[in-house]
């Protein structure tokens, strides 16, 4: 499900994705670059440890393609590949 509209809010530590359908989420900028799909990070998804970032911002977001974010953060992290469905398969942890 691609997203109609995405923000980046509150000092750059949450990003807001909102669908068509009324619904929407908000992700923390910490939680995003713990749950970082990148191969640098695969090891951590199974025990996501947001504490681990938790002054972590989000200096760019671009999408890529009609598939997937990606996400620039200010430790220099901008790896992973955040698809739509892994957006929504993550929100359930946030």
């Amino acid at each position: 499900m691609k997203p109609s509209t995405i923000k980046l809010l509150v000092k750059k530590q949450q990003v807001l994705i909102e669908y068509a359908n009324d619904r929407f989420l908000i992700f923390d900028s910490a939680f995003l670059r713990a749950a970082s799909p990148s191969a640098e990070n695969k090891k951590n998804l199974k025990n996501i440890n947001k504490k681990k970032y938790k002054n972590i911002k989000i200096t760019n977001i671009e999408k890529v393609g009609n598939y997937a974010l990606r996400f620039f953060f200010d430790d220099s992290h901008s790896t992973g590949i955040y698809s739509w469905e892994y957006l929504l398969e993550i929100s359930h942890s946030n």
